[in-house]
């Protein structure tokens, strides 16, 4: 059986498996790389013939296309990093997504972080703008 090069793939193109993304000139579509290759995602689950997806696969490999990163979203039960108060002072701090409107409001704001490092470089210029003061 032959080795699955399609997450080595995908790491060269700098995305993960299952990471949603957008290809640039391809506008109004997200593609994500999954175990079997390159898929088309679609809100209403229509359908579709692989040849764009194998096209794109095609001009992404040989450099015709570029991947264009999408912000990224957590997923229910997901750990996520944000900001909140510690008495006077803004700290970051880990939670659960659950989906709930006030996180979504941090999301819009850019104020979810994948990890503890990302959102410890982005306090000190939220503080900043907010004009008030941190710890980290």
């Amino acid at each position: 059986m032959a080795k699955n090069l399609i997450p080595e793939i995908a790491q060269m193109l700098g995305v993960e498996l299952n990471e949603e993304f957008k290809i640039k000139g391809y506008d109004g579509l997200t593609y994500e790389f999954v175990n079997y290759g390159l898929k088309l995602r679609f809100q209403n689950d229509i359908g579709i013939t692989a040849i764009p997806t194998n096209v794109a696969l095609a001009n992404l490999l040989n450099g015709n296309d570029e991947i264009v990163k999408l912000p990224w979203k957590p997923k229910k039960g997901d750990v996520y990093f944000t900001f909140g108060l510690l008495g006077s002072k803004w700290v970051v701090r880990s939670l659960w997504w659950g989906g709930f409107p006030e996180e979504y409001a941090l999301l819009d704001k850019g104020w979810v972080y994948r990890s503890e490092k990302e959102a410890q470089a982005a306090l000190p210029s939220v503080a900043k703008e907010l004009g008030v003061e941190y710890k980290l």
